[in-house]
């Protein structure tokens, strides 16, 4: 396949335990699988970094790290500022790990108490400065909508939120859809509803008094609980899953 004229970034948001990352290992065997692009996974979730575990691709280095590195050598006067600021794509490139599917990066996680919104500033500029090296970016996002109300998603193409069968997951969509309705400027936007059995007529009825884009459901997968279960990588998941044909189905849709 052609690449693509311009970079296209997805976000993909939700509360905690909706299953973002598994959308996002899912998403991203999707695209290496079926299609020729350059992808770039970044794991903007500095509480639990599961993502790289998952798609077997561990970073030696964070945006977290980065960000401590520098700090400490501005303390120590070891460089000039001038020479700081020149290398800082460079730290940032060499940050990145790959594979022959994708690549990825990952915001890290704090190593003391403190607010994180220096390596979310980071995060920011990142996604605006190195998107235009690959074709499509996944950033699995961290639960709720502070990554939102930060101005670190601003500039993505397309918002995912995801939620459970839960009224609860339904509630904070549409909290997340409405800090994103301010504070970004996607081109699109819908909700996944995951982990689905049983009958759901009343989330979609609820869905649709609130005039929400449902944009797939996608069931309860016995074999990702399997995987989960035995700790093993969610990127080797079966083609033949049923969560993961309906993912590609997705994918189809979103690359249209």
């Amino acid at each position: 396949m052609l690449k693509r004229i311009r970079p296209l970034t997805i976000a993909i948001l939700g509360k905690g335990g909706v299953g973002k990352t598994i959308l996002t290992v899912l998403m991203a065997k999707s695209i290496s699988t079926d299609y020729n692009y350059k992808l770039l996974l970044i794991d903007a979730d500095p509480t639990y970094p599961h993502l790289s575990k998952m798609v077997k691709l561990i970073p030696e280095k964070s945006i977290e790290d980065l960000r401590a590195d520098l700090v400490n050598t501005v303390l120590n006067k070891q460089d000039s500022a001038d020479n700081i600021a020149e290398s800082i794509d460079f730290k940032v490139y060499n940050a990145i790990v790959e594979s022959k599917q994708f690549s990825l990066f990952s915001i890290g996680q704090p190593e003391g108490p403190g607010c994180f919104c220096p390596s979310n500033t980071i995060l920011r500029k990142v996604i605006e400065s190195i998107s235009k090296d690959f074709d499509i970016i996944l950033i699995d996002c961290e639960a709720g909508l502070e990554i939102v109300n930060r101005l670190v998603i601003q500039s993505v193409d397309i918002i995912l939120i995801v939620s459970d069968i839960s009224i609860r997951g339904i509630d904070t969509a549409e909290a997340i859809r409405k800090s994103a309705e301010k504070f970004t400027k996607y081109k699109r936007m819908g909700i996944i509803i995951n982990k689905v059995k049983g009958d759901i007529s009343s989330i979609l009825k609820k869905l649709e008094s609130l005039h929400f884009n449902l944009m797939g459901i996608i069931p309860e997968d016995i074999k990702v609980i399997e995987f989960d279960l035995n700790g093993k990588p969610l990127i080797d998941l079966p083609l033949e899953s049923e969560s993961y044909i309906k993912v590609q189905k997705l994918v189809k849709t979103l690359l249209k």
